[in-house]
């Protein structure tokens, strides 16, 4: 079976879609077969994770996107009719597909917010996601997501065809390792920006169905409710996509509690999860929800939303609470800073719990839905593993 994939969000960016591409490529990798190469759609080289760049069976196809309908409507096409390989078996894309195409279409669709909470988005944004969405998705043959939650709801939400759906998860890396001195340094600019003493971390996109606002309210409640936490500080590290609130939030607290670093590079990223005392990340809604089980992989405890996906991937490794709830979601987080046996039992469970989501686990998941899209027979001998 020969794949091509739309990866050209890579280096975009786009945050989680560049996260789930550089899994789904590592998945290949892991459970790469000879014969059978994967051609990968990006920007250059330096785009790809470095497993995918050194593995002979993947194979890059400069490709830089055009603005919106531009791409979907002729670059991509055009791209799947060249290439080393010929025309390929089955394409995968992000969110949406090709306008028209001459192979079949594997469509990773990893939530469905923009139809729930429609509020939260964007008017153009809106009416885009919703009036191509649905339409692709039937037209595709084969729908990808990243949750059991989010397959539901395709399920539910557009009438699928189940045997068309596919869970593919997403991968949770292991923890590069740090210089020691590159560690010392990034602390030391950290620190400059007002990252001291010990500290809860909020990490990921600023967008309305993040919470953020409620994630900083439940922490300035949490705080003035113990004394032992009156030395915390929250961090609030993450690109701003769109909406607004957190200043807001941030303007209730003492001043210099909160403190916003805006987009941060993977080596601050890795120290500030190295170094916080948890995790908090209680949206609205996800289809997936990976910086909890990054925090995971890292020995750091959680605070996490009982909602839509994240009681699936987090199990009982977080302390889960009710993210419309800010007093419930300052409990939690207070009861997680203080008890050390609870921060102990969500260490252990969580390094557990993000092992577990493994390169290997993904890329059987994602030869299976390939195969199926390309209409090639389902190799049984590769099981299907189970959510933890």
């Amino acid at each position: 079976m020969a794949a091509r994939i739309d990866a050209t969000a890579l280096g975009s960016g786009r945050g989680g879609d560049e996260t789930m591409l550089r899994g789904l490529l590592a998945g290949l990798v892991a459970t790469a077969d000879e014969g059978e190469p994967v051609e990968v759609l990006a920007p250059d080289e330096a785009a790809l994770p470095a497993v995918a760049r050194r593995h002979p069976a993947v194979r890059l196809v400069p490709t830089r996107p055009l603005p919106g309908a531009l791409h979907h409507g002729l670059r991509l096409p055009a791209a799947l009719v060249v290439g080393r390989g010929g025309r390929p078996d089955v394409v995968l894309t992000v969110t949406h597909g090709p306008l028209a195409s001459p192979v079949p279409v594997a469509l990773m669709v990893q939530d469905l917010s923009f139809e729930h909470h429609p509020e939260l988005y964007p008017p153009a944004a809106r009416a885009r996601l919703r009036a191509l969405v649905p339409h692709q998705a039937r037209r595709a043959a084969a729908v990808l997501t990243v949750s059991d939650h989010a397959r539901h709801d395709l399920l539910v939400t557009y009438g699928l065809d189940p045997a068309r759906v596919h869970h593919v998860p997403n991968v949770v890396a292991e923890p590069p390792l740090v210089d020691p001195a590159d560690a010392v340094a990034t602390r030391r600019a950290l620190s400059a920006r007002g990252v001291r003493g010990p500290y809860v971390l909020y990490l990921g996109n600023l967008h309305p169905r993040k919470n953020v606002p409620s994630a900083i309210r439940a922490f300035t409640a949490a705080r003035a409710a113990d004394p032992a936490l009156a030395d915390h500080r929250l961090v609030v590290a993450g690109a701003r996509w769109w909406g607004a609130g957190e200043e807001a939030a941030a303007a209730e607290a003492p001043a210099g509690t909160v403190i916003s670093l805006g987009p941060v590079s993977e080596l601050e990223k890795e120290v500030l999860l190295g170094d916080a005392r948890a995790l908090v990340y209680v949206s609205l809604f996800e289809g997936f929800g990976l910086p909890p089980l990054e925090a995971m992989a890292r020995g750091l405890p959680v605070v996490a939303s009982r909602a839509t996906s994240l009681p699936e991937v987090c199990g009982d490794a977080a302390v889960l609470v009710d993210p419309h709830d800010v007093d419930a979601i300052a409990a939690g987080l207070g009861r997680l800073l203080v008890d050390d046996d609870l921060r102990s039992r969500c260490t252990s469970r969580g390094r557990a719990r993000a092992a577990a989501y493994s390169p290997t686990r993904t890329g059987r998941a994602l030869r299976h839905a390939l195969a199926q899209a390309a209409g090639r027979p389902l190799d049984r001998s590769r099981p299907q593993e189970a959510t933890p």
